[in-house]
């Protein structure tokens, strides 16, 4: 009889203990901040041009429930008309995880509503987060030094069908691309692109980019006088003269294989990071 009044008595006190740490778990996200603004993040995504917004804000402040979290945007500049762009913990729109705390936002960095873009910009943004518990509005500046921005291919001039010479002759095709690096052209360290052969299901080249120049036509690529065909130097505008081989010749070095090739065009910068993808499709008759 004692020993089961010992053993329900255990339980009990096990119960008790339980239900005083599930409280305190419940209390901890209520309990009043003394700074309820913490861990500020941002990036600047650049493989999907779209900004990010994170910050940790507590529940309540000075006795009054957090009502909503904003930020101020200003962009490069912090004497510019700033964006007011609200975050969320609901678990969309960028944010992870609801109810966590963690409050929110990934937003199209070229979106029509958005005065303070990042296209072809550089250097340190601003923003300011507010938190607002009933009439007090609690805020914190912060600054983030977005670093290397990647190139970009703006366009690419190139045929859609090249026909192949009826002879044992070669001829030059002009291929163009324009590239555009908010970090200057000088740190662009290559512009090219790879050949894939759709009929065959193969890549061309090995695999290894074909190289465009900006060199203003001054190196000779191949021999007896062949050039990139570029016409200035410097400018941006990459230049490559693609030989296609008559049918006139045997030698199967010398033969240039017909059918539709999709040419994907990538920039690389000194910092090793690679533009956007651009593909191009071409028919070789």
């Amino acid at each position: 009889m004692i020993t089961k009044i010992k053993q329900r008595l255990n339980l009990l006190k096990n119960i008790f203990i339980l239900a005083l740490i599930y409280l305190a778990c419940s209390d901890e996200k209520n309990q009043d901040s003394e700074d309820p603004i913490l861990n500020t993040s941002f990036s600047f995504l650049q493989d999907v041009n779209k900004l990010y917004f994170s910050v940790t804000v507590g529940s309540v402040y000075q006795g009054n429930a957090l009502d909503g979290v904003v930020v101020l945007w200003y962009g490069v500049n912090l004497g510019s008309q700033t964006d007011t762009i609200s975050l969320n913990d609901f678990g969309t729109n960028g944010d992870i995880i609801m109810n966590d705390n963690i409050f929110s936002r990934k937003i199209s960095n070229n979106s029509p509503n958005l005065k303070n873009d990042l296209t072809d910009v550089t250097g340190r943004v601003y923003m300011e987060y507010i938190a607002t518990f009933g009439s007090e509005h609690v805020t914190l500046r912060d600054s983030v030094l977005i670093g290397n921005i990647i190139p970009r291919i703006e366009s690419v001039i190139a045929d859609t069908v090249i026909q192949r010479p009826s002879d044992a002759t070669v001829s030059l095709h002009l291929i163009k691309a324009q590239v555009f690096d908010a970090d200057g052209l000088n740190n662009i360290k290559w512009v090219g692109f790879t050949s894939y052969h759709v009929e065959g299901d193969s890549m061309m080249n090995s695999g290894s980019p074909i190289y465009l120049h900006d060199d203003g036509s001054e190196i000779i690529l191949y021999e007896p006088n062949i050039t990139s065909g570029d016409s200035a130097k410097g400018d941006g505008l990459y230049s490559f003269r693609i030989p296609v081989y008559g049918t006139g010749f045997e030698d199967p070095n010398f033969q240039t294989k017909t059918g539709t090739f999709k040419w994907r065009f990538k920039a690389q910068d000194k910092a090793n990071d690679y533009s956007n993808m651009v593909e191009h499709e071409i028919v070789i008759q």
